[in-house]
């Protein structure tokens, strides 16, 4: 008789310790997952505003309006900050000022696309910040969208 109680004593204790196991998993998941519904949404700047954390020095024509900023939230360490603007400035012009400032800056180029009619592109990274600036024609000088994202 003891010998038939402890057979079916140990399935029991077996199916409350992985239900145990998986209750405290579940806790800690419900705990430390981001409960917030914002992340990886864009979080918008007022019209005309940089979002606080995008670095205003990218901007280089400081006499234009920025057209739109905001800032996505992907994780505590993950986080991406764009800006768009128009300048009466050339396509050619702005992307060489880009490549000069960011030279000069302590950034380092990574890639450039120069080889399409209405756009040139580059990438760079500076520690855990990635950059990439797209310049883009537009009917009277160009687009400018500068997207960070910092690790």
């Amino acid at each position: 008789m003891k010998k038939n109680k402890r057979s079916v004593a140990r399935p029991i204790l077996a199916l409350v310790i992985i239900i145990i196991i998986i209750a405290v998993a579940g806790i800690l998941v419900w705990k430390f997952y981001p409960k917030n519904s914002e992340v990886g949404k864009p979080v918008y700047a007022p019209k005309g505003q940089l979002t606080p954390q995008f670095p205003k020095e990218l901007i280089l024509d400081t006499t234009v309006a920025v057209n739109n900023s905001y800032a996505i939230n992907y994780s505590p360490t993950l986080n991406q900050y764009t800006a768009e603007y128009d300048s009466s400035n050339t396509v050619k012009a702005l992307f060489a000022d880009y490549q000069s400032y960011l030279s000069k800056n302590g950034w380092t180029i990574t890639s450039t696309l120069t080889t399409r009619p209405m756009f040139d592109a580059l990438n760079a990274t500076k520690g855990t910040e990635q950059l990439q600036v797209v310049v883009s024609t537009r009917d009277k000088g160009s687009h400018i969208i500068i997207t960070v994202v910092v690790k």
